[in-house]
């Protein structure tokens, strides 16, 4: 029988949930060597990718990506963070900023494959669509 990617990483969040660090580094040797073993070595990123989905959801952990063309400052990032927090009924959340030069001004939130964009370019394109109507 062959066991999937999703089935390998739930196994690996129930091998760990609760333990110590020194028992999840145990756990995680030994899930290796049995990943090498089935020779799935190769899917190592997906589980791990999935396995990391699974972790979150559990936690309450979302991950949010903020694309912005330049620094934002810390009282801007707290706002983000407590929308999605209210938004989402988030525990945590892990915001991971990518500067983008192709970004005109403002930012765009990205939480999973919802897009929340507040970028300039998208404010004037709506602009652009009334005035043409």
């Amino acid at each position: 029988m062959k066991i999937s990617i999703s089935q390998y990483s739930q196994a690996l969040l129930d091998l760990t949930d609760g333990k110590s660090q020194q028992e999840i580094l145990t756990v995680t040797q030994k899930f290796a060597e049995q990943l090498k073993g089935d020779g799935q070595l190769k899917n190592a990123d997906k589980i791990m990718e999935k396995f990391a989905d699974l972790y979150n959801s559990k936690n309450g952990i979302v991950v949010t990506q903020v694309c912005v063309r330049r620094d934002v400052s810390q009282d801007i990032l707290k706002e983000i963070e407590e929308f999605v927090q209210r938004k989402y009924g988030a525990k945590k959340v892990e915001l991971k900023i990518v500067m983008d030069e192709n970004i005109k001004g403002g930012i765009i939130i990205r939480v999973g494959d919802e897009v929340m964009d507040a970028s300039i370019e998208k404010k004037l394109n709506k602009l652009k669509q009334v005035l043409i109507s």
